[in-house]
């Protein structure tokens, strides 16, 4: 029987880091537009990589694009290839050290940044986009550690 709380669970942290996605994208401070969806997108595809597949991280990237008001299929395509990336390297992801994982959110949210701000014609700095690629990453160990803690209280319950 599949599991239809795990997938409830999933798709309504998705819904609520939608939300998110959009009160931080009014913000005008590049270093300040956390990308929840994407964070939240990197800890399903490495938490299970069965569940979360290709066409929810294309319908994830659109939604991206038309609440962001970016050019439509750029985040769906990099999600899309990201995804792919994570599914296919799930072994040696999972097997890596908190570090390396920090290391490879930031790389990750940099190259992300910046082909979407440069298809889009956004002005930025190399700084900049790096200082946000840390704090994206802090933010992603963060919800990390949280949502395991969450997860394991209530997987006796809800997730069997």
């Amino acid at each position: 029987m599949k599991n239809y709380f795990l997938r409830l669970f999933i798709y309504t942290t998705f819904i609520i880091s939608l939300f998110l996605q959009i009160l931080c994208t009014k913000n005008s401070n590049i270093i300040l537009q956390i990308p929840w969806l994407i964070l939240i997108l990197i800890y399903w595809v490495l938490k299970y990589p069965y569940v979360i597949n290709i066409i929810t991280s294309f319908f994830i990237g659109l939604l991206i694009d038309f609440f962001a008001n970016y050019i439509l299929g750029i985040h769906s395509l990099l999600l899309c290839i990201l995804t792919y990336f994570l599914s296919y390297n799930y072994i040696l992801i999972i097997n890596l050290n908190i570090i390396y994982k920090f290391l490879l959110i930031i790389y990750i949210s940099f190259i992300i940044n910046i082909i979407v701000y440069y298809i889009n014609n956004i002005n930025f700095n190399y700084q900049e986009l790096f200082l946000q690629s840390i704090i994206n990453s802090f933010i992603w160990i963060i919800i990390y550690y949280s949502m395991e803690k969450f997860y394991y209280k209530c997987q006796k319950y809800f997730f069997s």
